[in-house]
């Protein structure tokens, strides 16, 4: 898969600006502040239909506009695509070769993308949500039915939750629809997670002791807030039954996935307490290296890698690691940084100097 072109109207820093890019490595430099990462959230918008972060839809557009629209073309197995997306106030509108589509998520997976960003260092640091979000987007991208199973779950939960909340005088029985939806539901997204996190973990344990460069082992433990070992979907509606009085005080649902944890040890270690800052980005850097593979096996499919200032606070061992593992990698690969000494790729690449929201430099080299 290859995104082709770019076309920008009115979206952040860009007011109007085309851009061809290279099939292997786009180098995109500048000062800070110039629309960098406008560029990269872009592509990350056009190929996953989602910006990197939830925003309101006005965050997209340019200061003092009222709309904006995102072009591409993608070469995939499937021929040459043409992406529209328009954003006016509230109002999302994505075509595919000239068709609407009216839920974004009957595309997902069409497009893989493995993305590399300053914040990932949440996916350790961060809350529990932080990285159930994470596990349930990295599932949802190579299984879609998996997006309409968590859809369900919570769906079924808010309901669940109105109920508790505006009747304080419940009696077991008025829950019993709910419970055995969200039982069900919820016991198949457990199940999901869990297969991932054991498909993950061999993965991240090799790929971090390249990166660091110490012989650490990894770990992570996926902890669920009730008794998942025999059958997930039981024991949670075990759960659901048990909790009434604690749920019903306190009007909302204490147990199922959406209270389950992720965590990160190394050498048994909780990462989230004791990794420092450089140790946390390199765990997380491996975590995200462990999708290509994944990908790779699962779909058959090479992703496009987006690397936001990824050099940034790692030492010049794992720099180098980053340069191999791009040399290996034979995807398209996007890369943003402040100064172009920092990145070691020798290889095909095309050169974007970025300014103000414009490409006011662009050199192709071999």
């Amino acid at each position: 898969m290859i995104l082709k072109s770019l076309t920008l109207k009115n979206f952040r820093s860009y007011r109007a600006e085309t851009f061809a890019f290279s099939e292997r490595v786009n180098l995109i430099h500048g000062a800070n502040a110039q629309g960098k990462t406008n560029l990269l959230e872009a592509v990350h918008l056009l190929l996953t239909f989602k910006p990197f972060k939830q925003v309101k839809h006005e965050e997209l557009i340019t200061f003092s506009e009222v709309e904006c629209r995102i072009k591409g073309e993608i070469e995939s197995s499937s021929g040459l695509d043409e992406v529209h997306i328009y954003i006016g106030g509230e109002k999302r509108t994505v075509r595919l070769n000239g068709k609407i589509i009216y839920r974004a998520s009957s595309i997902l997976g069409r497009y893989q993308v493995v993305s590399f960003l300053p914040s990932d260092i949440e996916l350790v640091k961060g809350s529990p949500q932080y990285r159930r979000r994470y596990l349930d987007a990295l599932i949802s991208g190579l299984e879609p039915e998996y997006l309409r199973e968590l859809k369900q779950y919570h769906r079924a939960l808010s309901q669940r939750n109105a109920v508790l909340s505006k009747s304080p005088r419940l009696s077991p029985g008025s829950l019993e629809v709910w419970d055995e939806k969200l039982a069900e539901t919820g016991g198949k997204i457990v199940s999901k997670r869990k297969e991932y996190v054991k498909k993950v973990k061999p993965r991240l344990n090799k790929l971090y002791k390249l990166t660091s460069g110490i012989n650490a082992d990894v770990d992570i433990i996926y902890t669920c807030s009730f008794d998942a070992e025999k059958d997930p979907v039981s024991g949670l509606l075990a759960e659901l039954k048990s909790n009434f009085e604690k749920d019903r005080k306190r009007g909302h649902t204490t147990a199922g996935p959406h209270r389950d944890s992720l965590t990160f040890h190394v050498e048994e270690n909780d990462a989230s307490s004791f990794a420092s800052q450089g140790e946390a980005k390199n765990l997380a850097f491996a975590l995200k290296a462990s999708e290509i593979g994944l990908i790779k096996e699962t779909l058959g499919k090479t992703p496009v890698l987006l690397l936001d200032d990824v050099t940034s606070e790692l030492d010049d061992s794992r720099k180098k690691f980053i340069f191999r593992l791009l040399k290996d990698f034979s995807g398209q690969v996007f890369i943003t940084t402040t100064s172009k000494k920092e990145i070691g790729y020798k290889g095909e690449m095309k050169e974007f100097l970025i300014k103000g929201g414009h490409a006011v430099q662009v050199s192709q080299l071999e």
